[in-house]
């Protein structure tokens, strides 16, 4: 039997015919060689079939075709079923890769026995793949910070991640999914897996009319929510509709105005009782669950509390907001926060004056 690949890279496809050339090309063009290129095509409709049939004579690509729309989480998870590769990158048909994407994750991976998946940032294109130079998305780097930011936002890039396929025996795509199904997996997978992103684009993300984000902006958050919901289920939180979106607005440190515009409150004293109450509420059933890993779940929810102490004492006289700070559970938390802060400042001091 022939040795099978380190790496396979898996697109699905689904009407894709503008885009899923470039994709396929840039995966071609990569510096490191061994690797199997597997295209789904998802039942398309247009001449996406035709455009990945131009690059058969590759020996690295293998096609397989769906005689329905089966959606992407589907997709994926036939295509994990189908690998051969060691590792899995994952590139949708409308973005591209950087050349040494590959060789660079490999080589983390390879280094980094405990770490399940390497992401990257992202760079962005337009339409016609001309950079989009106002726009790069820096992600989290260590692992910790990947885990604790899946509380609010998703903290990895699905375009841009490359996981050991090994990991895969205990994870899928959750098919009732069909859009955020890659944070609703990587929420799941942080429990018992670590992830990292390495701090250089190695992916092309494309900007389109046509992209669900753009076109169902409201799909996205709903489903959004409904994943944070998930998490705060898992530590035994009980909430109402309105505590989600403040619990948006305070993980994301947004100010003043969007908590009035959001939330339908001020960002004052009475908020602030809410927020401290929440983030305590937070601290404590993680502290007996360790779902998120520490400190970087204190130094999180400490950074948030005094976000929220600052902008609330704009709105509200000091003294009531200096006695919500002091009776806070989280006091011992921001002060540990701050020292490390001072101790992060203080290491870059000492290693610009070793620089010079």
């Amino acid at each position: 039997m022939p040795t099978p690949p380190r790496v396979t890279v898996l697109i699905p496809a689904f009407n894709a015919e503008r885009f899923v050339g470039a994709a396929i090309e840039s995966v071609l063009a990569q510096t490191f060689k061994d690797f199997e290129l597997l295209v789904i095509d998802d039942g398309s409709t247009d001449s996406t079939a035709t455009r990945i049939c131009t690059f058969g004579r590759d020996a690295r690509l293998r096609v397989v075709s769906h005689c329905k729309n089966l959606g992407r989480p589907a997709t994926r998870n036939h295509g994990i079923d189908l690998a051969r590769g060691e590792y899995i990158a994952f590139l949708d048909a409308d973005d591209v890769c950087a050349p040494e994407r590959l060789e660079r994750q490999v080589a983390h991976l390879d280094s980094h026995r405990h770490v399940t998946g390497v992401g990257s940032w992202m760079s962005s294109i337009d339409d016609h793949g001309c950079p989009l130079t106002d726009q790069t998305y820096a992600l989290p780097r260590d692992a910790d910070n990947i885990a604790c930011r899946m509380l609010f936002e998703c903290s990895l890039a699905q375009s841009a991640i490359t996981i050991r396929r090994s990991a895969f025996t205990a994870y899928r795509y959750d098919e009732s999914f069909w859009i955020a199904q890659d944070y609703e997996l990587w929420a799941r997978m942080i429990v018992t897996c670590r992830f990292t992103n390495l701090p250089e684009p190695l992916t092309c993300y494309r900007r389109h009319a046509a992209q669900v984000s753009i076109t169902d902006t409201k799909s996205q958050r709903m489903a959004d929510l409904q994943i944070q919901a998930r998490q705060l289920a898992a530590l035994g939180i009980q909430y109402r509709d309105e505590d989600l979106i403040r619990h948006e607005c305070v993980f994301k440190f947004k100010g003043r105005r969007p908590v009035l515009e959001q939330t339908g409150a001020p960002l004052d004293v009475d908020y602030l009782r809410w927020v401290r109450a929440w983030l305590e509420a937070l601290f404590e059933p993680n502290a007996q669950r360790g779902i998120y890993p520490e400190p970087a779940f204190t130094h999180m929810l400490a950074a948030r509390w005094l976000f929220a102490i600052r902008k609330a004492a704009r709105n509200s006289p000091w003294r009531l907001v200096a006695i919500e700070f002091i009776n806070a559970r989280l006091l011992r938390a921001v002060g540990l926060y701050a020292w490390q802060k001072v101790k992060m400042q203080f290491t870059v001091r000492n290693s610009d004056v070793d620089a010079a």
